[in-house]
């Protein structure tokens, strides 16, 4: 998947280092050990529609590039001006994240176990 950031599409990466940036901004403090959960968070936050997610993730996925976080928000905030909002944002990256060989079956994982409580 591309993405245009600064006038330049970037090839998004969804492997390691994707998984990395994500655990350094979603983590979990249980009993003072941290614990990455950043796959797991960053889909969560995308199947609830959190604009913030997008830039988290898009941030992660261009780690190769290094795009600071003000370059990242304004591409976002350039996209849905331009795609009339952000939902085809939200599900292409749902789908992309999910055909990654290093964070598919993490997903699967968390959809198959998250539980819904009314």
């Amino acid at each position: 998947m591309n993405f245009k950031i600064n006038n330049k599409d970037v090839k998004l990466k969804f492997g390691l280092k994707f998984c990395r940036s994500l655990d350094e901004v979603y983590k979990v403090d249980y009993q003072g050990l941290e614990f990455g959960m950043g796959v797991n968070f960053a889909y969560m936050n995308l199947e609830q529609r959190n604009p913030v997610a997008i830039a988290e993730i898009i941030k992660a996925a261009s780690a190769h590039v290094g795009f600071s976080s003000d370059e990242i928000d304004e591409a976002v905030e350039h996209y849905a001006e331009e795609n009339d909002g952000l939902e085809k944002l939200f599900t292409n990256l749902i789908h992309e994240m999910g055909k990654s060989q290093v964070v598919a079956s993490t997903i699967k994982h968390f959809q198959e176990n998250a539980k819904v409580t009314k």
